[in-house]
């Protein structure tokens, strides 16, 4: 029973560490000096770009990313910015799309893969190795830019230090139903308050594997996109910050993104990200504790972000645990006071650590009404809890064999080791000799028009 008792204080140790996180964060975000990344010198500072847009059966956005990439508020003459449009084996009407507007503008290239390559992070290892400029941006198809992010993203790569930049998602449909506002609140909370918190402390603020970039020599540096994991952008964050990169946090320069719908479309997006996640925890843990370029602070948080995912997972081990003590556990004093005392400063002040920095996000900006929805995220968290647990089950089974990426993936298994990764309806298949991982999306209904103007509110 002493055991049992400990382990309930490690988990309650772990939840209240988060809770801090969380707090602190939003502090810094509300009291804290704010920094704004070279953002004067937005449209003077303006360096080679390339930007990488990977397609698989887009047909529905294409042309509305494509349109805003060509109209953008960046100078794009004598090969300075250029756009690579990569259709990705694609069996709609993507490639013919993408030729069009390869056609129409000297600056976009077209780059076509028949049968396709093995997801999103192999498609874009063909396209930064095509690029010819010094900076690489990435946008995913669904995804609509303000006309200024371009000269925005770029301006903190004046700094040498800075390696990877990210700037803001912003939801699109917000009002399209309950599962895309309590997305949006979700995304205020994650980039308003907890990413430009990270960047004012000089954490690791992360690239989310569209609306931001990466030096090109860096990346060649760091050996390219990783195939084999379904969370590039953590990835790719990770060992740039281990490598003692800097990871820049653009605030102003905002993207609007169609979210997902539905609850279906949610969990397996969400499943995604998770195993992808928990993939880049198993992997570089150790590299981020013995990183001697690091502070124990960024190490610290470093920890904390790579194990964000395994949350639900301890919050799940916790609340079985903590049934098992009041059925049948007779703890000794201490161990009974002890987690008695973890558990009432949790309920405390950590289970409104999540909300209070959403919260804090949607007064930020300025649109106070939306906090009424905060009680529905109750939902999406329960559901999240077991999602993620399921996820961690997943990443571990590909991490305790890699047998399952070189044997390649068919119709939703792993050959020979039975691992089914739900794939949407979007889902191409491996081409035969199957070394990586196949396109994972969610469905999207391209909500806004061909000359990219939206139909919804950003």
């Amino acid at each position: 029973m002493i055991i049992l008792g400990m382990a309930m204080v490690v988990i309650f140790s772990i939840l209240i560490t988060y809770a801090v996180r969380h707090y602190g964060f939003y502090w810094n975000r509300m009291f804290g000096k704010q920094k704004r990344p070279m953002q004067d010198l937005a449209g003077y500072y303006l360096p080679s770009v390339s930007i990488v847009v990977p397609m698989h059966n887009e047909e529905a956005v294409a042309g509305n990313i494509l349109e805003r990439l060509a109209v953008m508020d960046y100078a794009k003459e004598n090969g300075h910015y250029e756009v690579i449009a990569i259709d990705d084996g694609s069996t709609d009407k993507t490639g013919k799309i993408v030729d069009e507007y390869a056609g129409r503008y000297p600056f976009i290239r077209a780059i076509h893969r028949a049968g396709g390559g093995y997801g999103k992070a192999d498609a874009l290892q063909v396209g930064s190795m095509e690029a010819r400029n010094e900076i690489l941006l990435v946008f995913d198809a669904d995804y609509q830019p303000s006309r200024a992010c371009i000269k925005r993203l770029v301006a903190p790569f004046c700094d040498p230090e800075i390696g990877l930049v990210m700037g803001r998602v912003v939801p699109i449909n917000t009002e399209q139903s309950l599962m895309t506002r309590l997305l949006d609140l979700e995304r205020t909370g994650g980039y308003q308050v907890a990413q430009q918190a990270k960047h004012n402390l000089d954490l690791a603020s992360q690239y989310g594997g569209t609306v931001g970039g990466i030096r090109k020599d860096l990346l060649q540096t760091l050996g390219g996109w990783d195939p084999r994991k379904l969370a590039e952008d953590t990835d790719i964050t990770v060992r740039a910050f281990y490598n003692g990169w800097r990871i820049g946090y653009v605030n102003i320069a905002e993207c609007y993104e169609e979210s997902v719908t539905s609850w279906k479309e949610r969990r397996l997006q969400l499943a995604r990200w998770a195993t992808g996640h928990n993939q880049c925890l198993l992997s570089h843990l150790g590299a981020v504790i013995k990183s001697p370029v690091l502070s124990f602070l960024q190490k610290f948080d470093g920890i904390l972000m790579l194990g964000v995912y395994l949350v639900p997972v301890i919050m799940l081990i916790g609340l079985f645990l903590s049934i098992t003590v009041y059925f049948f556990a007779a703890f000794w004093w201490w161990t009974f006071f002890a987690a008695l005392l973890f558990t009432l400063t949790y309920n405390n002040i950590g289970n409104f650590a999540c909300f209070n920095e959403v919260g804090v996000g949607a007064v930020l900006d300025k649109r106070g009404r939306v906090i009424w929805l905060l009680p529905w995220s109750l939902f999406n968290f329960f559901a999240n809890v077991w999602i993620c647990t399921g996820s961690f089950v997943k990443s571990l089974v590909i991490h305790g064999n890699h047998r399952a990426w070189d044997a390649g993936v068919t119709n939703g298994h792993a050959n020979g080791n039975g691992v089914n990764w739900n794939k949407t309806k979007k889902n191409g298949s491996t081409n035969g000799n199957g070394n990586g991982i196949k396109w994972e999306k969610t469905k999207k209904n391209g909500l806004t028009n061909g000359n990219g103007n939206h139909k919804g509110k950003a």
